[in-house]
C-alpha cells in the first residue's frame, strides 16, 4: 500500500485528530486546563485502538493463497494480485490449456486442473493443494472461494445441464473444495474467503438461478463464519460489484442460448415469440471481449487485501459504485411494486410488449386445449 492508500486508509482517523486538536485549543483558551488532558489522553487512545483495529498482517513467500475459479476475470487478477503481494499462490483452473495458464506460471503461480462439476477432479486438486503445502512445508493462508458460471436466461428456458452447472460450480463445489481443506485449515487458522454478489440481495431477472446460487453461498458463509469462530478462523465475504468488460462470465452465452433453443419445446417457442430472440440478440451482444485480462478497477484489489489481511476483518467487503449503492438502497426501502419496477430498470433488458402479451395468451390457449384433449381422449 502506497503513501496515497494510507491517507485514504487513516483519512478518519485524521480528520478525527484535526477536529480533536481545534476543540483542545479552544478548552484551553477558555481556561479548562485540567479537562485538556484528559481530553487528550482519550483521544490518543481511541486513535491508538482505531489503529490496532484496522492493522493488517504481511505475507511473505510461505503463506499460500488458494483460489479457485482462476482461468479469467476475477480469479485470475486475485491470482496475479497475490503474488504481487509476495504470497504462493496455489490456483484452480479448468481448462489447463487456456492462454491465463502461462501467464500464471510465467509469474509463479502454481496451477492445477480445477472442474467443480467433477467430484474427482475437486478432490485431486484439494489433494495437490495438500501435497504442496506438506513437500514445501508452506502455511495456508486463505482460500477464496472464487470461482462462479452465471447463465443468463428466463428460467423456464434454461436446461437441466444449465441449471446443474450453476448449483454446482456456484455452490456445492465450494463447500466441497473448502470441506476438504478443513484439516488444514484448522490446524494454520486459515481465512476463508468467499466471493458474493449484489444478486443475493436483490436477484435480478434473467439470473434468478445465479441469483440463488449466490445467496445460498451467503448463506453458508454466514453460517459457516459463527460456526467456526471459536476455531479461530475468520470467514469474509467480498462482493465485488461489476467488472463485465474484463470478465468472461458472458463469454458463451450464444452457446447457453443455442442449447435453450435445442430443448425448447415448439410451445414454449411460440409462447415467447419475438420477445425470446429479441432478448438472445440482445445479452448475446453483450459478449464484447474473449481475451484473458485483468480487472482494473482498483478499488476491487483494495477491499480483497482487506478481506486478507485485516487482522479484525469484517463479515463482508463491498465494492459498488455511487450508482449501485442508489439502486441497492432503493430497492431496500420502496415498497414492492416499485422495486420490481426499479429492478427491471436496472437490468434493461428487452421489454414484454403489449403485442407479445397478446399473441402468447393465443398460444397458451392453443396449448391448454391440447393439453385437454390429449388427456380427455385417454379417458
Amino acid at each position: 500500500m502506497g503513501l496515497f492508500g494510507y491517507i485514504k486508509r487513516y483519512s478518519g482517523i485524521f480528520l478525527a485528530d484535526v477536529a480533536t486538536s481545534i476543540g483542545l485549543y479552544y478548552l484551553w483558551n477558555k481556561g479548562h486546563k485540567y479537562l485538556v488532558p484528559t481530553v487528550s489522553l482519550c483521544g490518543i487512545g481511541a486513535s491508538y485502538l482505531c489503529c490496532h483495529l484496522k492493522s493488517r498482517d504481511k505475507l511473505t513467500s510461505n503463506d499460500v493463497i488458494v483460489i479457485t475459479g482462476c482461468g479469467s476475470g476475477l480469479g485470475y487478477s486475485l491470482a496475479l494480485y497475490c503474488r504481487q503481494l509476495g504470497a504462493t499462490v496455489i490456483a484452480g483452473v479448468l481448462q489447463m490449456d487456456c492462454p491465463s495458464v502461462q501467464r500464471l506460471e510465467d509469474e509463479g503461480v502454481i496451477v492445477f486442473p480445477l472442474d467443480l462439476m467433477e467430484l474427482n477432479s475437486t478432490t485431486g486438486f484439494t489433494d495437490s493443494v495438500r501435497r504442496t503445502i506438506a513437500e514445501k512445508r508452506l502455511v495456508l493462508r486463505c482460500v477464496i472461494n472464487n470461482a462462479a458460471v452465471m447463465v443468463f436466461g428466463e428460467f423456464e428456458w434454461q436446461t437441466y445441464g444449465q441449471l446443474k452447472n450453476q448449483l454446482e460450480v456456484n455452490f456445492l463445489g465450494a463447500m466441497i473444495v473448502t470441506q476438504e481443506l478443513m484439516p488444514i485449515i484448522r490446524a494454520h487458522y486459515s481465512r476463508i474467503i468467499v466471493v458474493s454478489s449484489h444478486c443475493k440481495t436483490q436477484p435480478i431477472p434473467g439470473a434468478s438461478v445465479y441469483s440463488g446460487t449466490k445467496a445460498a453461498i451467503s448463506a453458508w458463509a454466514t453460517g459457516l463464519r459463527v460456526e467456526l469462530k471459536k476455531y479461530g478462523i475468520k470467514v469474509v465475504s467480498v462482493v465485488p460489484g461489476s467488472f463485465i468488460k474484463e470478465s468472461n462470465i458472458f463469454t458463451r452465452q450464444a452457446d447457453h442460448f443455442e442449447a435453450m433453443k435445442w430443448v425448447m419445446s415448439n410451445e414454449v417457442q411460440k409462447f415467447y415469440g419475438e420477445y425470446l430472440y429479441r432478448y438472445m440478440k440482445y445479452f448475446s451482444s453483450l459478449v464484447k471481449n474473449t481475451t484473458v485480462q485483468t480487472v482494473r478497477d482498483g478499488r476491487i484489489y483494495e477491499i480483497f487485501e482487506g478481506a486478507l489481511l485485516d487482522r479484525y476483518p469484517s463479515a463482508t467487503y463491498k465494492n459498488e459504485s455511487w450508482r449501485y449503492a442508489i439502486y441497492h438502497t432503493l430497492f431496500t426501502i420502496t415498497p414492492t411494486f416499485l422495486r420490481d419496477r426499479l429492478v427491471e430498470r436496472f437490468v434493461h433488458a428487452p421489454a414484454w410488449t403489449k403485442e407479445d402479451a397478446e399473441k402468447s395468451v393465443e398460444s397458451a390457449q392453443k396449448a391448454m386445449n391440447g393439453l385437454y384433449n390429449r388427456y380427455n381422449g385417454h379417458i
